[in-house]
Parts: structure tokens; sequence; C-alpha cells
């Protein structure tokens, strides 16, 4: 089983809309996923019960959890056969993300080209490397059709000394239209170019955690 931690201490930076778009094209993967959202404001949760709701679909299963059931939530996951957990996080200080953290194999970092999510940027950084874990800064809502946000981002997290994942999100109306159906970039605008970043993006995590593999195997048995 691996485990992502999506993370850092500032809200509207798109954690939850990682998770969800993560979490769905590793189910259509073939992979048994789970998401445990550790956010009060449980807006993976509220997600998933308009996909059930609205499109019929329970996968990807979503639980709600706290700092004290993660552990318990996780060795459940793996007991059950899940390959892969996805955990979302609160904004700010708390005691949730240290812990997502420690329990994870790569930490995803997901900002915007904005001073308050840099500041973020660098204080989750520094919590990576106390606890000696993996992780790679996302920027999200980059402007489309220009190269300025994403050349400040390699910018400040070469100064910071997090690396840069290879696939930059730009902000397109198909996220949101998307979530507010239960649906993902992909299912709701095949073929778009929000859609091939999501795809590109779950392309470079399943090949950094091996999941690719898994998958294999899974098709190969059913």
């Amino acid at each position: 089983m691996r485990a992502i931690a999506v993370t850092i201490n500032k809200g509207g930076v798109g954690k939850t809309m990682l998770v969800k778009n993560i979490a769905v094209a590793a189910t259509e993967a073939g992979l048994n996923v789970l998401v445990l959202d550790m956010d009060s404001q449980q807006n993976a949760q509220n997600w998933a019960r308009r996909r059930e709701t609205l499109q019929k679909r329970q996968l990807p299963l979503v639980r709600f959890t706290t700092e004290g059931d993660l552990p318990a939530e996780m060795l459940k996951a793996e007991r059950a056969g899940c390959d892969l957990v996805l955990i979302d996080t609160p904004p700010g200080r708390s005691s949730e993300a240290p812990a997502a953290v420690e329990a994870s194999d790569l930490v995803l970092v997901p900002f915007v080209n904005d001073q308050d999510a840099y500041d973020g940027v660098l204080k989750t950084a520094g919590l990576l490397r106390r606890i000696g874990k993996e992780g790679y800064g996302v920027l999200n809502c980059a402007t489309p059709n220009s190269k300025t946000h994403e050349e400040t981002a390699r910018a400040v997290l070469e100064l910071i000394k997090l690396p840069f994942a290879p696939v930059v999100l730009h902000r397109y109306d198909a996220h949101r239209n998307a979530s507010v159906k239960g649906l993902t970039a992909p299912e709701f605008d095949p073929g778009s170019v929000a859609a091939t970043e999501i795809e590109l993006l779950w392309d470079w995590v399943s090949a950094k955690l091996q999941l690719n593999a898994v998958a294999h195997v899974h098709n190969e048995v059913a």
C-alpha cells in the first residue's frame, strides 16, 4: 500500500482538487483507493456525497478521519487490500499535517503564485525536512498560455530547496464545473487541456510510487 499526503498550511490552493483528481485517476487505473479527509470542512467528503447522489458513483471511497484515528484507518486500509491512500489535510497550523506527512510515502504541496502561498510552501518544506519525507511542490491555478507563473514558482522553490513537480496545473473552469457535479475534470470534459494535465500528473505520480505495476497486476487478475 502507498500513501500520499497533500498538504500546505494555506487554504484555497487546491489541496482537495488535487486529491479528488488523483483518487479518480487511480480508481480508473484499476487501483483500490481510499481518500482520508482530515479537514473539518470535509470538502472531499461533501464532493463524494455529490458524486454518489448525482452520478451514482461510489468510488473512490472517501472517509473523514481525525489525527487520533489516522493510524487505525491506515491499518484497516492495508488489511482491506487498499493500493493507495490519499490524505487531505486542513489549512493553517495544526497537528493533522505532521501526522499525515508521517504516514505518507510521498507528499504533494500544492500552491499558487502568491506570496502567502510561498510562505506556506516554506513552512511545509521545513516540516518535510524535519520528518524526513520526500515532497514536491505542485503549481496550481497558473495562468494558461503564460510562463510567468511557472518561472517564478521554479525560482522560489529552488531557493526553498523543494523539488518542483514536472506537471503544472492551470486555471480552467472544468475543475470548478466538474466539482459541482461530483466529478473531476477528465470525467467532465475528456480531452480538454485540464483533463490532459491531470492525466500527466497521474502518470508521474503512479510512476513515482510504482503504482502502474500494481494496476497491471490487478488488470491481469481481472
